[in-house]
């Protein structure tokens, strides 16, 4: 059935691939804001425009997210006052300090006053100090710290005394959409799940997801350091969980698959599925229906205990090991809405410690061997031959029955050698 299912996903997925363009035209077409007016510039490019070369400005700036330079193509006679927000043809900042364009060497600096950007071209170099920083105790504002949020997104976090910031924008420069959160306005728009958890806590948290889907996980980042010296002016307190539920931990079960573990006040759960999103194939284990489907092995071990544990089995065969995974813990100020059970352990088997009873038969020997036989209703054959019979029933009352069995078949073969032998004997006479 697996198999059957993952043909069909190939298809899906292959026809996915194939309707790509189509589709990232359509994203574009209705997530992009349209483009900013000419002699307009979005505060987050802006900056000290100087002209470094025929058609090449660089935007100088050195804002709350640090030094930077905007090397951007502008019309070959262009002059300071005209726009400037045109293709970027690189980025220098403190990660990324050197760049080569249009037979420029470009690097950034730092000076005797500040950074510097040093333009160097066929041997002659010429300098260009940035604008003083803004960023530190002075404003109490954070260094940035940039988010890839996936989707051509990315967000810039902050942190002030006026708490938690985020601005969302495109990845792409020209891109000029934005969107903002901040401690008193902590939740995003609906075109994109983003919002800050904990606004007017001690460790405030972006939580965002651009992908939709149950089994999609959303991303967590935290929010930079408020600068030495400087303190909120608004009371710091967290906030009570939103819904009981903890954060997703994601486990790699092997085979393509995964999991997703939480606990809430109903107990643990995880839904296991495919890595691949286009695979719609999922299942799910909670505290009263802890065991999955023969299909794979899964299971939720003591899922009333105080420690739950998800085990689980991707390969068949008796030496490959299980896979153990603890559930995340329940968030702080949440109880759970059953009695904590703790599961019985299966008993071990106990190794017996009596002892044997003494065998109160008598050895088998050659002066007692009629005598254990008398009074029994079989007929017992004389000779070489009775022998034989007459041990191996003499053997069911002793101790050691498999080695006095083992004695009777020897007999019983010499005796069939010794018959043998007599009719030869008959025979040649």
């Amino acid at each position: 059935m697996r198999t059957a299912l993952r043909a069909s996903i190939s298809t899906a997925v292959l026809a996915g691939a194939l309707l790509a363009p189509i589709a990232g035209t359509a994203y574009a077409a209705t997530t992009t804001a349209p483009a900013a007016a000419a002699g307009t510039v979005p505060d987050r490019y802006a900056g000290t425009p100087v002209l470094i070369s025929t058609g090449v400005v660089a935007v100088l700036r050195n804002k709350s997210e640090g030094p930077e330079v905007w090397v951007r193509a502008v019309s070959d006679d262009w002059k300071p006052g005209d726009d400037y927000m045109s293709r970027v043809l690189t980025v220098l900042d403190v990660k990324h300090p050197k760049a080569s364009v249009n037979g420029l060497e470009l690097e950034l600096g730092k000076g005797d006053k500040g950074h510097v950007l040093t333009v160097t071209k066929d041997g002659a170099a010429k300098s260009f100090p940035l604008p003083a920083a803004t960023t530190g105790p002075a404003d109490c504002v954070s260094k940035v710290k940039q988010v890839d949020l996936g989707a051509g997104l990315q967000a810039d976090l902050t942190m002030s005394p006026k708490g938690p910031k985020v601005v969302m924008h495109g990845s792409d420069p020209a891109d000029t959409w934005t969107q903002t959160l901040t401690r008193t306005n902590p939740l995003g728009s609906p075109d994109y799940f983003s919002r800050i958890n904990n606004p007017s806590g001690a460790k405030p948290v972006f939580e965002w997801k651009t992908q939709g889907g149950d089994n999609v996980p959303s991303g967590f980042a935290n929010f930079p350091a408020l600068p030495k010296g400087c303190t909120p002016e608004y009371p710091v307190h967290d906030d009570a969980p939103a819904s009981c539920v903890s954060k997703v931990k994601q486990i790699d079960l092997g085979a393509g698959l995964q999991a997703d573990l939480t606990m809430s006040p109903k107990g643990p759960k995880v839904v296991m599925h495919d890595s691949d999103p286009a695979d719609t194939w999922s299942e799910t284990l909670t505290r009263t229906n802890p065991k999955g489907s023969p299909e794979y092995f899964s299971r939720i071990n003591n899922p009333s205990g105080a420690k739950p544990v998800f085990e689980w089995k991707t390969q068949g065969g008796d030496n490959v090991p299980s896979g153990f995974a603890n559930f995340p813990a329940l968030p702080k100020g949440c109880t759970l809405e059953y009695k904590v059970t703790e599961e019985a352990p299966a008993p071990k088997p106990e190794p017996s410690t009596a002892k044997p009873e003494a065998s109160t038969a008598k050895p088998v020997t050659a002066t007692n061997v009629s005598a254990q036989t008398v009074g029994q209703t079989t007929v017992v054959p004389q000779g070489a031959v009775a022998a034989g019979a007459e041990i191996a029933a003499a053997s069911e009352d002793t101790d050691n029955s498999t080695t006095v069995a083992a004695g009777a078949g020897l007999l019983a073969v010499f005796a069939a050698l010794g018959a043998t032998v007599l009719r030869r004997r008959r025979s040649h006479s």
